[in-house]
């Protein structure tokens, strides 16, 4: 498969992945497992959550891909 179509495939599943992730981690609302008034933590748990997640999704994504023939 070419690589622009790769990095494409992957950043756009990223960004996409992020964006629901993050929504998903804002309608459980983690932060009641966190002590009160304390916004870093929350908001870098989200970010951090979601950036990983959104990763491990790409990178899925792309080996799911890459496992039909004819790539």
């Amino acid at each position: 498969m070419n690589e622009y179509i790769i990095y494409l495939i992957f950043w756009s599943v990223f960004i996409l992945g992020f964006f629901i992730t993050f929504r998903i981690l804002q309608a459980i609302e983690i932060e009641k497992y966190f002590k009160s008034y304390r916004l870093f933590e929350i908001n870098a748990a989200y970010l951090i959550i979601s950036i990983l997640t959104s990763y491990m999704l790409a990178k899925f994504i792309l080996e799911t891909i890459s496992l039909f023939p004819g790539n």
